[in-house]
Order: structure tokens, then sequence, then C-alpha cells
């Protein structure tokens, strides 16, 4: 990510760029260098729309113990998630890595939506409303599933928090550059 470019991609100028990020800017935390280089890229793209679905959580705490609780009501509900649903679980090398492991070498971070708004702000991305057909939406895939009534759906700034039993798992934005 050190060294993204835009012009690795062969985007042709008449073409319309949409950017769909999951996931990936946690693990991009503590390197800024590499953040930052994607970020400049992205907006050298000029996408119309920039989707970013990441983890809801604070594990990027100095305190070991404020890491641990985090994590541990956290990884409680997403593993209680994925019981239910009859998914794999999480390789618990990943929850190691979040509370236990120190420095450049832990690079799972998870911070919550409102470092990522200030974070977009300094790149001018202005945040976009999610439609109440995106709520209506999201509501009926829930309520496909046996356990779908344990989730949450909850408005945050102008996106989307998606929670089991009350705890936020992940957001979902969508940003444009000013």
């Amino acid at each position: 990510m050190r060294n993204s470019k835009e012009d690795l991609l062969n985007v042709e100028a008449s073409e319309t760029v949409v950017v769909y990020s999951f996931l990936m800017l946690r693990s991009m935390v503590s390197r800024p260098d590499c953040v930052e280089n994607v970020m400049g890229a992205i907006r050298r793209l000029r996408p119309v729309l920039v989707v970013v679905i990441e983890v809801e959580a604070n594990h990027n705490s100095l305190s070991l113990v404020d890491r641990f609780i985090e994590a541990f009501l956290f990884y409680s509900a997403y593993f209680d998630c994925l019981e239910r649903s009859n998914q794999y679980r999480m390789n618990l090398e990943g929850i190691l890595n979040t509370v236990a492991i120190e420095g450049q070498e832990r690079t799972t971070r998870n911070v919550k939506n409102d470092v990522w708004r200030a974070f977009f702000e300094r790149f001018r991305m202005i945040e976009i409303e999610l439609n109440e057909s995106s709520w209506y939406q999201a509501n009926l895939v829930l309520n496909w599933f046996v356990y779908g009534s344990s989730c949450t759906l909850e408005h945050n700034g102008k996106g989307m928090v998606v929670g089991w039993k009350g705890t936020p798992i992940h957001s979902l934005t969508s940003w444009k550059f000013a």
C-alpha cells in the first residue's frame, strides 16, 4: 500500500469510478504513510463515491486494560453472532494482535467512525447520507435470517452501524470528494 498509485489501474477518462473499501483501512492505522498514500491515490482517481465498511470499535488504546476490555466485549458479541449463523469463527490470532501486541507489530487497530470522519475531512471528503432505500434494504436482509432480530441497525452521523444485541460491529459510510 505504501507504493499504491492510481496509474496502476487502467481507468479511462469516460469511466465512472466507485471505490469500495471493506475492512482495509484498519490495517493501515499503524502506518500513516500507507493510508496517506492510498487516500491520495484514491483522490486522484476522482471517484464519484467511496464506500467504507470498517469495524466499529476502539481497539487502538495505549492502555492494555482498555484494549482488552473493548476487545473482549466486541469479540464476545462477534463470536455470538457467528456461532448463531453457523459461519466460521475468526482466527484467535486476530484477538492476540488486537490486545497483546505493541508497536508496529500490532497491525489490527480498529478505530471508531468518528476517527475516520476526522481523517476523511482532512482529504476534503464529504459524508453522504444513506437514503431510506438503503435502510429498508438492510432491514429486509436482516429479516431473512433466523437471528436477524438480534442484529441492530443504528444511525451514526449519515452512516449506519450494524450491531449484535446492541454491541456495534461494523460501520458503513459513503463519501465523496469536495
